[in-house]
């Protein structure tokens, strides 16, 4: 991974990679087939958008709720086998999808969290990891609720 040595470097990477996120969930709600799925895409789009706005506000100096404990992790992500995204997806693959991008997502802010020696930056870098891993839980929650109980 790529060292980072100022924040505002860490904040333009993280920016950009949740630009990515938002166009990855639109994309696929543009593309869509079921008419079930858009809501989901646009959601899952929502949410990346709103980490942009938190690392934007820090970027521009502006003070920002950061908050939270640890989330815990049911690992269902773990088990599941990666999808790729198509217009006529099921509601399993979207989630399976949805829970491997989230897992990922916390990967990156936990590597940046690690990677600046600003401890605000490091902060909310912890604090984006706990929102991706939330993210990550109401995902697997659902799959389990819907798909488990399902099988």
């Amino acid at each position: 991974m790529k060292q980072f040595n100022i924040l505002n470097d860490i904040l333009d990477f993280a920016i950009e990679n949740e630009i990515e996120a938002y166009k990855f969930y639109t994309g696929l709600a543009a593309k869509a087939n079921n008419p079930a799925m858009k809501p989901v895409f646009l959601d899952f789009a929502a949410e990346e958008q709103s980490h942009r706005k938190l690392l934007e506000d820090v970027k521009k100096g502006k003070k920002v709720k950061i908050g939270g404990g640890k989330i815990p992790d049911l690992k269902i992500a773990d088990y599941t086998v990666a999808v790729k995204p198509t217009p006529n997806m099921s509601y399993q693959d979207a989630l399976v999808l949805a829970m491997k991008k989230e897992k990922a997502s916390f990967a990156l802010y936990t590597d940046l969290a690690a990677a600046t020696q600003d401890s605000a930056g490091k902060k909310l870098f912890q604090h984006l990891a706990q929102q991706e891993a939330k993210h990550k839980l109401r995902f697997e929650l659902e799959y389990d609720e819907v798909i488990l109980k399902e099988d």
